[in-house]
């Protein structure tokens, strides 16, 4: 009977997965290298090919897949089946993000080429070594970048970008409309805290400049072993404006090479071996895991019905949960409108795991010196803004929560008038707080919802014994948005204005009807 058991949750649980996380990562790598490495039919940021997309796809993919199986299972604490989730989707995400890595150097091909000349006459390749070539420290481009980094724009990363004309021999560089077929790119970085002083900060850019051209005097570009093509990356595209900075800089040549100096059969590192141990570790810690769960006798019975059909009844079960219906109008609509600026965001900026502050001001995000210069504007626009996908996801998770307990009780109108209320306060309280600090996002609204139903639930009008779900998902939102901001990293400013907000809003408010229980 043991051994039946222990069968039954392999077959249920532990085989099914173990499958899928093999044919995702080989899956993956295939379609990678079919359209990105081989064909190149698309030209995507290697940051969000290499990382985001394999963090993020597990967790639509196990949502429909390992969900449902989970239930047939019990839990002794109400997290645990969340755990096993988030297990699950390290596992898959982890050995996939180290093979895209391993999978770019591995298949990368190694061109000798007799001169730079013959870049023209060769099929593009990853890696080159050249015989004969001159790297012009003269006729250089430079791109200079500073950037607030870090948690609440903490730090400043300053950036020097420098791009080297490389030609056959030195004598081509000399002639008049001379213009390189690469670049060789070189870059020096270097942090500072942003909380200094403005002179401090220039003093100390001055000198990041000072020592960055001394050694730039010093290095020798001929000494590499190969050469590293650059693909689609903001390294790319810094270099690339660089390049544009020098008067040898021709749009039809753009191809940009880094400087490797390690043997070309050391490219790969480790990353093979990680990838096998990490899927190992996985089978036998999700073998350990599968074993531990206890099998529900009664959920057992239907595991015949986890097929194609429950899937899409799931989804559809989902998607309508998003439907503006009776009682819940204003937070779907609210939903939607923040969804479709991010996507216009993604689609005109091309970017969408994290904008730049230069995309974020043009689409109206908040800051003291634009809005004291009469552009009052973005004190409301910057609250339908948000700076990347993981910031859009956090937020509208709270909205959707928030506005799904609140909206029936409220009414409406009265949410929207207290949705823009809240954002309107975090901003004037993030322009008050913050000197030079870009502030976007929906947060400060949503905190000023989530401040209505506290104090609801401290006058007792939402009892609390009834409505724990609702209790623990306020603690948690608030809690962790408020801690990260102790951190840096989030405008504490605007959600302590939000939420002081939803707390007065919410002592003069008062529910439409009695709330349902929980």
């Amino acid at each position: 009977m043991r051994v039946a058991l222990i069968l039954k949750k392999l077959q249920l649980i532990y085989v099914p997965f173990i499958l899928l996380c093999l044919l995702f990562v080989s899956g993956y790598s295939l379609l990678h290298w079919l359209l990105i490495i081989e064909f190149q039919l698309l030209s995507i940021d290697e940051s969000i090919i290499n990382f985001w997309l394999p963090l993020i796809l597990p967790w639509p993919l196990l949502f429909f897949y390992l969900r449902p199986r989970l239930k047939l299972f019990r839990f002794t604490k109400s997290n645990s089946r969340f755990i096993y989730f988030v297990i699950a989707v390290l596992l898959l995400a982890v050995p996939t993000i180290v093979a895209q890595e391993y999978l770019n150097s591995a298949t990368g091909k190694l061109t000798q080429l007799e001169s730079i000349n013959a870049l023209l006459h060769q099929p593009q390749t990853k890696y080159y070594q050249l015989n004969q070539f001159y790297i012009d420290k003269k006729h250089i481009g430079v791109q200079r970048n500073i950037e607030p980094i870090g948690k609440g724009n903490s730090e400043l990363r300053m950036s020097l970008y420098i791009a080297m004309p490389i030609f056959a021999k030195r004598n081509e560089s000399w002639r008049v409309g001379a213009k390189a077929l690469a670049w060789y790119g070189k870059v020096y970085e270097k942090t500072i805290s942003n909380r200094l002083e403005q002179q401090e900060k220039e003093a100390l850019f001055q000198e990041f400049i000072h020592h960055s051209q001394q050694e730039f005097n010093a290095l020798n570009p001929d000494d590499f072993v190969y050469l590293d093509r650059i693909g689609p990356s903001s390294r790319y595209t810094q270099l690339l404006s660089a390049a544009q900075k020098s008067s040898v800089y021709f749009e039809g040549y753009q191809t940009v090479l880094m400087p490797v100096n390690q043997p070309f059969e050391a490219r790969n590192g480790h990353k093979l071996a990680w990838i096998i141990t990490w899927l190992s570790f996985g089978a036998i810690l999700w073998l350990l895991m599968s074993l531990m769960l206890k099998l529900d006798e009664t959920q057992a019975s239907k595991a015949a019905q986890l097929s194609l059909e429950k899937p899409k009844a799931e989804l559809y079960g989902f998607l309508a949960e998003f439907k503006p219906r009776q009682g819940f109008v204003i937070t779907p609509i609210l939903f939607y409108i923040n969804s479709l600026i991010f996507v216009l965001m993604a689609f005109a900026s091309q970017h969408f795991i994290a904008f730049p502050n230069s995309v974020l001001l043009d689409w109206g995000a908040n800051l003291r010196q634009l809005v004291l210069e009469q552009q009052v504007w973005r004190l409301l626009s910057n609250v339908f803004l948000h700076g990347g996908l993981m910031h859009l996801v956090f937020n509208l998770y709270g909205l959707f929560f928030a506005g799904m307990f609140l909206e029936p009780l409220l009414g409406k109108w009265r949410l929207l008038g207290v949705y823009v209320c809240c954002g309107l306060v975090a901003s004037l309280a993030s322009i008050g707080w913050y000197e030079a600090t870009i502030s976007i996002g929906a947060s400060g609204a949503i905190m000023g919802l989530f401040g209505v139903l506290i104090i609801w639930i401290w006058l007792g009008l939402l009892p609390l014994a009834d409505n724990m779900p609702l209790a623990l998902n306020l603690a948690l939102f608030v809690s962790a948005s408020l801690v990260m901001g102790l951190f840096g990293g989030v405008d504490n400013a605007a959600h302590l204005g939000g939420l002081g907000c939803g707390l007065l809003l919410g002592s003069l408010l008062r529910p439409t009807r009695k709330a349902h229980t929980a």
